[in-house]
């Protein structure tokens, strides 16, 4: 089954006579929508070219920018539409607000017509931000090296510093916000150990069969935490952001060198480091649940060990708690706990 794919920015466009709910209904699906901050505009004075004149027909934009990661089908359900109308925005967030009055270089280009900030509806003072928006593409060398400071004294993150200087930008000091990026997780590494010294590290092991639902119960485990899922290719740790909690998600036999293995489910040696394709990451890692088909047995039978007198199962099983996940496991413990959930919630 294809993984549907989630963000925190999208577009929707449609046409007004293609619209599945009532324009005057827009702003108040939108206000129950979740969304940290929306706008939108109707696009209705658009020309096809400059020889005919002839207007494109009438369209609505929509920008939505939420704070956690949302699926494209519950966008397009805010509007009772298909999701192929909408676009996961992957720029900044500030270029959509520019977008939606022609003020991007490409809608220059084009000759687009340009709206007025009084055409748009939005959930905070869009002309204010407007303002904001062009002040910021007019900073030069200098504002862009204050942000890139505020960045390395950790008053702002790498979103942020997105937003706020563009990716051309930063493509030019790479290096630059690389060596930043080295020096300030050597020192959150360096504080988090003196925090956790002593302290020990639990490891999860939950394995059943595909689809059973291992992946579901490592993120209810995790959902008042901010964890990291790892495991979308061979390199498990690209990803990997300093983060204390992680999910190793479909570990397969081999997929680490076994005393690596080891070595990072290690509960007590809190100074370790990840293999990374690049550049090795340091590891904060208060908790890994890893999820696999294989149990422990299985997994060490099936891993390539150059001598398993030194590299024993039962190094394994020192490090972990395994736990076989079956469809009663997930009725159960999914259902006691989302009990025991709102009765704290109604307490």
């Amino acid at each position: 089954m294809k993984k549907e794919i989630r963000a925190r920015q999208f577009m929707y466009v449609q046409d007004l006579d293609h619209l599945k709910i009532k324009l005057t209904d827009i702003e108040s699906n939108l206000i129950n929508s979740g969304a940290l901050e929306w706008a939108y505009i109707k696009h209705d004075k658009d020309h096809k070219n400059d020889e005919t004149h002839d207007l494109i027909r009438p369209h609505i934009h929509v920008v939505l920018k939420y704070e956690n990661l949302q699926r494209l089908n519950s966008i397009a359900n805010l509007f009772k539409d298909e999701s192929q109308y909408v676009e996961i925005w992957k720029g900044r967030i500030a270029n959509a607000y520019s977008y939606l009055l022609h003020e991007t270089e490409e809608a220059k280009k084009e000759h687009k017509h340009l709206y007025s900030e009084n055409e748009v509806v939005a959930s905070f003072n869009f002309p204010a931000r407007m303002k904001d928006i062009r002040n910021k593409v007019s900073k030069g060398p200098k504002y862009i090296s204050s942000v890139i400071d505020q960045y390395a004294e950790g008053k702002i993150d790498y979103k942020d510093l997105e937003d706020e200087v563009g990716i051309s930008q930063l493509a030019r000091r790479k290096t630059l916000i690389e060596n930043i990026d080295v020096m300030k997780a050597e020192k959150e590494h360096e504080e988090w150990l003196k925090k956790f010294k002593g302290k020990r590290m639990k490891v999860l092991w939950l394995f059943g069969r595909a689809g059973v639902g291992k992946t579901r119960y490592a993120e209810y485990i995790l959902r008042d935490k901010k964890y990291a899922i790892l495991g979308s290719s061979r390199d498990y740790f690209q990803t990997y952001n300093g983060e204390h909690y992680v999910i190793l998600n479909d570990l397969r036999p081999n997929d680490f060198n076994y005393s690596d293995l080891l070595r990072i489910l290690d509960p007590y040696q809190h100074n370790k480091v990840a293999p990374r394709r690049y550049r090795d990451s340091l590891l904060n890692i208060e908790m890994i649940i890893i999820t696999t088909p294989y149990s422990v047995q299985n997994f060490y039978d099936h891993t390539k060990i150059d001598d398993r007198t030194v590299d024993t199962i039962d190094q394994l099983l020192r490090r972990i708690e395994p736990i076989e996940i079956t469809p009663e496991f997930i009725r159960k413990n999914l259902k006691e706990k989302k009990t025991k959930h709102t009765d704290q919630d109604n307490a």
